[in-house]
């Protein structure tokens, strides 16, 4: 049962390497950018237009999904060995620094607002219990899609600094400094080629990247002049 799906989905990728067109595989991170310049000014018509939130998020998910979907496909294929080949020692701890100031910074932060936000509910409810209550519950849940933004957003960011350490800068890595698996679509070079060339860490952020960052700010905006207004 296993050989047939894997011989199926040799197949279907060796049917996907012989369809590729040559221009295609030869400047793969060029046609990404087209991509991103044709549905970043779609964004920007959507949002003057006013269209509604879930057109608007969809146009911002489909131009991201090339240098997504590839650099899922990448780094679903990576050992876990390759994290540890670009860590010096120094790095290794100074990363664990950072991450306790973060961790500190934002429990702090927490903590204000936390303090900030019980006043402020108990003012908008007049201190009835139920009402702060409630409005505890709404805010909770209003907070909740912006945060997990933010994380996605961080990790995307981790993402794309790992991929300009494995494949560089360049649209197709050579085969000297890039780290990239031999293992990865080794039977179907042209979808490789494919794949390293979308999986660009300047296209990640440029597209994932600030499609995340649109949505944040626009959810924070929304969230501000519900709890304000």
């Amino acid at each position: 049962m296993n050989s047939a799906r894997v011989t199926s989905a040799h197949r279907l990728l060796d049917a996907v390497d012989r369809r590729l067109p040559t221009v295609l595989v030869s400047h793969p991170l060029l046609w990404n950018w087209a991509w991103f310049v044709v549905f970043g000014t779609l964004t920007v018509v959507g949002w003057v237009a006013d269209w509604s939130t879930v057109v608007w998020v969809a146009v911002l998910m489909v131009g991201s999904l090339p240098a997504l979907s590839a650099t899922v496909a990448l780094l679903l294929h990576t050992p876990r060995s390759h994290l540890d080949a670009h860590d010096s020692v120094f790095g290794h701890f100074f990363v664990r620094f950072v991450t306790l100031i973060v961790g500190f910074v934002a429990w702090t932060v927490s903590v204000v607002m936390s303090a900030s936000l019980s006043t402020l509910l108990q003012l908008i409810a007049e201190n009835r219990e139920d009402e702060i209550t409630y409005s505890g519950i709404q805010l909770f849940a209003g907070l909740m899609f912006p945060v997990v933004l933010a994380i996605w957003l961080v990790f995307l960011l981790r993402c794309a600094w790992f991929l300009s350490k494995l494949r560089g800068w360049r649209e197709h890595p050579s085969q000297q400094r890039s780290r990239v698996p031999d293992a990865l679509l080794a039977q179907q070079p042209r979808l490789r080629a494919v794949v390293v060339g979308l999986a660009h860490p300047g296209a990640l952020i440029a597209t994932a990247g600030l499609s995340t960052a649109a949505v944040l700010t626009e959810e924070a905006l929304r969230l501000s002049l519900e709890m304000f207004f």
